[in-house]
């Protein structure tokens, strides 16, 4: 198997576990590699902070590189992955109040221009 595809079959199977408890659960599974797999995930993760912090100064999607290097920093730390998971649960929660707020503005923007009308 090449490892895009496994990239891809872990990727898959990380969106399968619940929120809240996905990044832990997946450390525990990432627990079993051997030195060499979790020293090419520390550098990963250091290269996908870099990129971060050069995204921050210049226009470029900088928060999805912060995640990508928490997630990959979850897989060799128990206490990274509880926080990851936390985050995501008060993110999806932050999302999910500004999206409700959203619609709620929006429809009440669409009534007024009707009765302006």
């Amino acid at each position: 198997m090449t490892l895009r595809a496994r990239v891809k079959r872990e990727l898959h199977r990380l969106r399968q576990l619940a929120p809240g408890t996905r990044f832990q659960t997946f450390h525990h599974e990432q627990r079993h590699h051997g030195v060499a797999m979790r020293i090419v995930f520390l550098l990963l993760a250091v290269v996908s902070f870099a990129i971060g912090v050069v995204l921050a100064f210049i226009p470029g999607p900088a928060v999805v590189f912060f995640a990508l290097t928490g997630a990959l920093l979850a897989t060799q730390s128990n206490g990274v992955a509880k926080l990851m998971d936390r985050g995501e649960v008060t993110g999806r929660r932050w999302f999910d109040k500004i999206r409700d707020w959203w619609r709620r503005h929006r429809s009440g923007e669409r009534a007024a221009r009707h009765s302006n009308q």
